[in-house]
């Protein structure tokens, strides 16, 4: 999988992401600096990335259609540590790039991983 990290996601966390995928962009380290969220949502969708974001904007299916995307992370963690995140996140992206998640929100909490498809 490759992922397009939004600029809101702590540097720590985008690093080990990009790491582990190595395809991954991270927003704050690419020309998509500054980007508003409609072209951060174009480019993925142009390029084939998933989008990893904390932006709960996104999570805007009129706004942001799903359809004709890789799918979109939505990051929802309360009251966690950014190690605690970061082993969740990791560990969450692991389980779900063996899913189908193409035109789908995943959103990940404290708790749970969420697949919801737009209907």
């Amino acid at each position: 999988m490759k992922f397009l990290i939004d600029e809101n996601i702590p540097k720590m966390l985008a690093d080990k992401i990009v790491k582990k995928y190595p395809e991954s962009i991270y927003v704050l380290n690419s020309n998509l600096q500054g980007k508003s969220d409609l072209e951060i949502f174009r480019f993925c969708k142009e390029n084939r990335y998933v989008l990893v974001t904390m932006d709960s904007d996104f999570a805007d299916i009129f706004e942001y259609p799903l359809k004709s995307t890789e799918g979109r992370i939505l990051l929802r963690f309360k009251n966690l540590k950014l190690k605690e995140i970061t082993e969740k996140t990791l560990k969450s992206l692991e389980i779900i790039e063996k899913k189908p998640i193409k035109e789908s929100i995943v959103v990940i909490s404290n708790n749970k991983i969420r697949i919801k498809k737009q209907e």
